[in-house]
């Protein structure tokens, strides 16, 4: 899991090795400790000093549960000429926040951004990491699995590595069918869902891209740590850092593919792509000329289109040695405060438009708010340049002294009671003909509120009797003898239908094995999975 300029610590042995305050190590994660029955409201993890090769510039990254009410927020210090910076902390983090990374800001030679710290014609030998555990909820604990620092060494011959043929089956998606007021940040959320649903996960790219947002970013940023915490909240380990190709070769022929950056060229620019865009690597050609063989989201308009191919000096060129790396699903499956899918109910209101539906989850309607879709306030300008505190300060709004709770700006309300936030998606589908591999390779429509309600433009069914109610097999036409037929479904109870053809009761065997029903006035749709007699 490590190389040379990259350190990992996790699982419980290496986390015993760092200085403990008010958290302990259970189950290979880092929890707050429990004091009379309730946890205590923050914590702080300190991992031992790590010698690393000479380097000028770092990243962070951290796995972590933080169910609603919690959040963790991760620190680093280096030690240049001997003595060691001040800490900078790379911002608070949980799904259910509105996340912000680091301010831009120089303390001294240190330069810290969102999601690294870069070093002014200074170079460090040393980085020491910590990490904050807090909560309002005296039930609840944030859970940290991963904490990692990976930097960029300098004066270092790049390595190139064993050459490698392999190719990956990752799971290609386009930018363009994608949820458009996420698309500063589809290309790595996408990369992300490549990676993950490859192993069996059905997540969505736009639920990457929710929980990795940097509400402090501009559009062309991305923030890889928070994508890194992203991942592991859905329990694969993942961590960003800086590498070379013999990295990238490695990680391919252990059979885990890697998220790498590539910076575009000015005609790629010209036709649309960002200055940086992040692509997932899926494998190695050999031969005459080697290549690169990558799911490049910008790289066409379709989903399956994606899979293209660069030619590795080029690719060598474009890429800007910033990788993302990641490893099956651990067996406990995601962490706790994973963000979770729930159902809902959708039932048309007549009475004030035909194609408008209210969502019911349960028995209660869920009125979506008219600014659930709204876009977030706009990040603030870079603040100027600020003298570093004194050494060893606190993080910010963190605690003085044990005694004082920490101010947390998280929610108390739990996941169902909390009102939605700006910048929610709202989307839906329908089942069509054709077998996709993954839900997010369904057709969706991206639409906003409206009266509370979402309206769903949907056509019927292809061979289904429109108006009314039609019966017809699934996927085939009645040229192929299966004749339609028009019959009433009358709901006998909760999931219990009857269907009555000419006036009388109608008898399913009547119908070919894996015949479709469909009622367009319930939209209700039905198969008939028949065994052979």
């Amino acid at each position: 899991m490590e190389s040379k300029n990259t350190f990992i610590l996790h699982e419980t042995e290496a986390f015993m090795r760092g200085e403990l305050d008010n958290v302990t190590v259970a189950h290979g994660r880092i929890v707050l400790d429990l004091v009379s029955g309730g946890y205590v409201p923050y914590g702080c993890y300190t991992s031992p000093a790590v010698p690393l090769p000479t380097f000028d510039a770092l990243r962070v990254s951290w796995n972590a549960g933080t169910p609603p009410g919690t959040a963790v927020e991760a620190q680093a210090r280096v030690m240049v000429d001997g003595n060691w910076t001040s800490w900078s902390s790379f911002g608070r983090w949980s799904p259910y926040l509105e996340r912000e990374g680091a301010a831009p800001v120089t303390k001294g030679a240190v330069n810290l951004l969102p999601d690294s710290l870069v070093l002014d014609s200074k170079t460090a030998t040393q980085a020491q990491l910590r990490i904050y555990l807090y909560t309002k909820d005296e039930h609840t604990t944030p859970s940290v699995s991963l904490v990692g620092v990976s930097v960029r060494a300098v004066d270092v011959i790049p390595a190139g590595g064993r050459p490698i043929n392999a190719r990956l089956h990752l799971m290609p998606y386009a930018v363009a069918r994608r949820a458009p007021a996420l698309q500063p940040v589809m290309d790595l959320a996408i990369c992300l869902a490549s990676l993950t649903n490859r192993w069996g996960a059905d997540i969505l790219p736009e639920e990457f891209a929710l929980a990795m947002r940097d509400c402090r970013s501009t559009d062309a940023e991305r923030n890889l740590s928070f994508a890194a915490a992203a991942a592991g909240c859905w329990g694969f380990p993942c961590w960003a850092c800086w590498g070379n190709l013999a990295l990238l070769r490695s990680e391919v022929r252990a059979g885990y593919g890697v998220i790498v950056g590539l910076e575009s060229t000015p005609a790629q620019q010209a036709a649309g792509m960002p200055p940086l865009r992040y692509a997932a690597l899926r494998g190695f050609r050999q031969g005459a000329q080697p290549a690169a063989l990558l799911v490049d989201p910008y790289a066409a308009a379709e989903d399956f289109d994606t899979e293209t191919e660069l030619l590795l000096d080029d690719f060598l060129v474009a890429w800007n040695n910033t990788a993302l790396c990641m490893r099956k699903r651990d067996p406990d499956g995601a962490l706790p405060g994973c963000p979770a899918r729930t159902s809902a109910w959708l039932r048309r209101v007549p009475k004030v438009a035909p194609d408008l539906f209210a969502m019911y989850i349960g028995s209660t309607q869920h009125v979506l708010p008219d600014d659930f879709c709204a876009a977030l306030p706009a990040p603030a300008a870079p603040a100027a340049p600020e003298e570093a505190p004194a050494e060893d300060a606190a993080p910010t709004d963190a605690p003085d002294t044990p005694d004082s709770p920490a101010e947390i700006p998280v929610p108390q309300e739990t996941a169902s009671q909390a009102a939605p936030v700006h910048g929610g998606i709202l989307a839906w589908s329908t089942l069509d003909e054709h077998p996709h591999a993954t839900t997010a390779h369904r057709q969706f429509h991206y639409v906003t509120p409206e009266q509370g309600c979402i309206r769903l433009a949907v056509p019927p069914p292809p061979g289904t009797c429109h108006p009314g109610t039609g019966l017809h097999p699934a996927g085939r036409s009645p040229a192929a003898g299966y004749p339609r037929r028009t019959a009433q479904v009358h709901r006998l109870r909760h999931r219990t239908f009857r269907l009555y053809a000419g006036g009388r009761c109608d008898d399913l065997r009547h119908f070919p094995a894996f015949s479709n029903i469909w009622s367009a006035a319930a939209q209700l749709s039905v198969t008939i999975y028949r065994k052979k007699e």
